[in-house]
């Protein structure tokens, strides 16, 4: 297991995080300069926090209250940096070997060869990292990374540098990457569909806070609070109040549809009648009706934009006396066919996919 908590004061930014990992992936997800690379440094004794305490598998990496700090060549910890980090003058083979130069040169040379195979590159040892694709050397630095054996790897935005192709393959080679390495991975990423297909848990960063630590399915369906509703693609979000409770749902008067919405909730959600609260909905949950009903607003199409598989359509809700909202629906291109701006529709939005957000 790996325990951390670090806090580190810089002008206008302070970090403050505290989390606990176990075997397993963790995805660290925010936007630029929300702390995730940071964290990550301060894991691995790249920089010393001004408070913290890292525990990983019962051994203290980093006290500062009892002056504990480990140098990271001694922390077992493997780092995979954004921009890969290879030593230029060196080869693949010598790449890989650095953090293991201590061991006698059989062992070397074997535990070279074994991850060459393992990261599917055996033929490139004696070539330089200028002679290497991207994919390539990133396949070299995350070997470089495990020569060691380390107990926890770190991945820093492993993709960002990468075409859609090569992202491709290389994401399905991670995951076989944790069919050999057993040990603790954090993944940090901008990429909401990297970060829930990798991992067990999802970590959202904002200001150098954690806003969410949560199962990557709580993460997706629970959002905490705006940033992570926005993040995981809640882009239909409004504001409400309780006008009703009962044991498993909540009624909401939301203003911006020009009536009152039912949402699913556990029974553990404690809500109030007249608090407000925000409602989302992710766009493709919402449906198209031919009948008004239940949590069903008349709409009209004000935009359409055309993908490859499906179709972003903009409606505006036909309210009185309120600004106009606008609702975003994902429907597959088959379904928008005979759908042209102007039209109006009954817009559905099911209450076990409206998510009720009091933060």
């Amino acid at each position: 297991m790996l325990e951390v908590r670090v806090k580190r004061n810089l002008p206008g930014f302070k970090l403050d995080v505290a989390f606990s990992v176990d075997q397993e992936i963790l995805a660290i997800l925010g936007p630029s300069g929300s702390g995730k690379t940071m964290t990550l440094q301060c894991i691995s004794g790249l920089i010393r926090p001004d408070e913290g305490y890292v525990n990983l598998n019962g051994k203290v990496l980093l006290d500062t209250s009892n002056k504990i700090n480990l140098p990271a060549r001694l922390r077992k910890v493997g780092f995979v940096f954004q921009n890969y980090a290879l030593f230029p003058h060196l080869t693949v083979n010598q790449n890989i070997a650095y953090g293991i130069r201590h061991l006698d040169s059989n062992e070397i040379n074997d535990r070279v060869a074994e991850l060459l195979e393992k990261m599917n590159i055996p033929k490139l040892g004696e070539r330089f990292p200028r002679q290497l694709s991207a994919g390539q050397q990133q396949r070299v630095a995350v070997a470089r990374a495990l020569a060691p054996e380390p107990e926890v790897l770190l991945l820093d935005e492993p993709f960002s540098a990468l075409d859609s192709l090569v992202k491709e393959r290389l994401q399905l080679e991670l995951q076989v990457l944790h069919n050999f390495y057993r040990g603790i991975i954090l993944f940090v990423t901008h990429d909401l569909t990297e970060g829930y297909k990798f991992s067990s848990k999802i970590a959202v960063f904002e200001s150098g806070h954690i806003v969410q630590h949560d199962a990557k399915e709580k993460v997706i369906t629970s959002p905490s609070n705006h940033t992570v509703a926005r993040l995981v693609g809640f882009k239909n979000l409004m504001e409400g109040s309780v006008v009703k409770i009962n044991r498993t749902a909540v009624t909401i008067d939301v203003p911006e549809l020009g009536g009152n919405i039912k949402a699913i909730v556990p029974a553990s959600t404690h809500l109030k009648i007249n608090q407000r609260i925000t409602v989302g909905v992710r766009p493709e949950y919402v449906q198209i009706k031919q009948q008004p009903g239940e949590n069903t607003f008349y709409c009209t199409v004000d935009r359409i934009a055309e993908g490859v598989s499906s179709t972003n359509c903009y409606f505006h809700v036909n309210t009185v006396g309120v600004t106009r909202h606008y609702l975003m629906v994902i429907l597959p291109r088959q379904d928008s066919d005979t759908l042209k701006e102007g039209q109006k529709r009954h817009l559905y939005l099911p209450p076990k996919h409206v998510v009720v957000i009091t933060n």
